[in-house]
């Protein structure tokens, strides 16, 4: 992309974010939580970054200056010494001192709050987190080309996963394969999240009854982790035969997050999960064919468990031993953006929108089965970002010994339907040297 259209995709967006501030009689915002300084500036330097209702926005930046310039497209760019100088900074900008300036209070931490009060005495500090929530909920092609890069790299991961299941013994060596792999491919390393003191790395990879153990993860699932000091996600231990293996692990590229899961096992999984997880394809796909623009969220969420009450399988649903009451939520910068496909939730759908469709059920000591694709809200319904099948993959390892890479993938529905797998073999060439695993 060049510059110049880096510059329209900023102010696009600032303009979006003036439009909302006028309308609800703020003279100005002050944004500092990174996520939104990143979406607003182009520039995650440490800084403030003050955007009046109609004039130009002044970035004010500690540390690093320089660094902030070159790639900020931001005209009005100044250093900020300290704190203390923010009311003359912001006054000499817009010439004079906001009535009411907004605070990104969602996020930001009352001992700034506080600091803010004292350096502002005579202006009224509003919330606009909402307002910047709002317009970051509708994603730009810029955006949208980006997240769809990050699902390219999710689907490279899974194309993958079967080599790594025959290799690795236990949940956390399984997820060393899946993060180094995106790390070659750009991945940050990071997958930031908008809630208050929520831990995140890249995902959750679990498998077992392990993926079943309840936590205090803001998702369905969270699992057994590695200890009370990070109770959830990949665990030292093994991997076991004809359980399924949750890989719940989000791509990052350019800042973009494309959120996924698939279930894989090592041999034939038992009933029931292969029908439930089928379940679980029908609740997203239906949700996905009816998240139409208007749509409002609290519908598709009532239609989803309408189809999970009809099968019979409520308890479990999002979650056990109390489910999480959405099914769904926004991903970009951030991986719990807004909109939420859930209980309550008012918002309709727009064109341009991008959310996460998760339904999963949990097995108390057994394990747990879903899916999970990032979608793009289209005219014509959710158009998925991900292309690698939601079917259950199993993978049979080798004998080991010379051979530990020979193993087979194809998805429960063929075993169901009694139509024959895709044979992945590695040690081809060796077998026909005589010197490969046998059939």
């Amino acid at each position: 992309m060049t510059a110049m259209l880096i510059e329209d995709e900023i102010f696009g967006r600032i303009q979006r974010f003036q439009e909302r501030l006028s309308a609800h009689g703020v003279d100005g915002a002050l944004i500092v939580e990174k996520a939104d300084l990143y979406y607003l500036s182009g520039t995650k330097q440490d800084g403030h970054l003050f955007v009046p209702g109609g004039d130009e926005p002044l970035l004010m930046v500690r540390k690093d200056f320089e660094r902030a310039v070159s790639e900020s497209p931001i005209r009005e760019i100044v250093p900020l010494s300290g704190y203390s100088t923010l009311p003359r900074l912001i006054e000499k900008g817009i010439s004079g001192f906001p009535r009411r300036m907004g605070l990104e209070m969602d996020v930001l931490p009352a001992n700034l709050y506080f600091l803010y009060q004292r350096l502002f005495p005579n202006t009224e500090m509003v919330d606009i987190s909402q307002l910047i929530r709002e317009v970051r909920m509708i994603k730009s092609e810029y955006e949208i080309q980006r997240i769809s890069e990050a699902a390219g790299m999710v689907d490279g991961m899974y194309e993958k996963m079967p080599e790594f299941l025959a290799k690795a013994e236990t949940e956390l060596e399984l997820a060393v394969m899946v993060e180094n792999y995106y790390r070659k491919r750009g991945h940050p390393g990071i997958v930031p999240t908008h809630a208050f003191n929520l831990d995140a790395i890249y995902g959750l990879i679990m498998a077992g009854e392990n993926a079943a153990v309840p936590s205090g993860s803001i998702g369905p699932v969270g699992g057994k982790g590695l200890g009370p000091f990070y109770p959830q996600g990949a665990g030292m231990d093994k991997i076991e035969s004809h359980s399924p293996v949750l890989v719940d692990y989000c791509a990052n590229f350019e800042g973009y997050i494309a959120d996924s899961t698939r279930i894989f096992s090592l041999g034939k999984l038992k009933e029931p999960f292969v029908h439930t997880h089928e379940i679980m394809m029908e609740v997203q796909d239906t949700v996905a064919q009816k998240g139409l623009p208007g749509a409002k969220a609290e519908d598709l969420y009532s239609l989803a468990l309408g189809i999970v009450e009809k099968a019979g399988l409520m308890d479990g649903f999002m979650g056990s031993p109390k489910g999480v009451p959405f099914v769904g939520h926004g991903v970009g910068l951030e991986l719990d953006e807004w909109p939420v496909i859930g209980k309550g939730g008012k918002t309709r759908l727009e064109e341009g929108m991008v959310i996460a469709l998760e339904p999963k059920m949990v097995f108390p000591g057994q394990g747990v089965v879903g899916i999970e694709n990032t979608f793009v809200v289209t005219g014509s319904g959710m158009k998925r970002t991900c292309r690698f099948p939601d079917a259950i993959k199993v993978c049979c390892k080798g004998s080991g010994g010379l051979f530990p890479g020979f193993y087979l993938t194809f998805p429960c529905s063929d075993f169901r339907s009694g139509r024959s797998g895709a044979l992945i073999e590695p040690n081809r060439e060796l077998r026909k040297n005589g010197m490969g695993p046998p059939l």
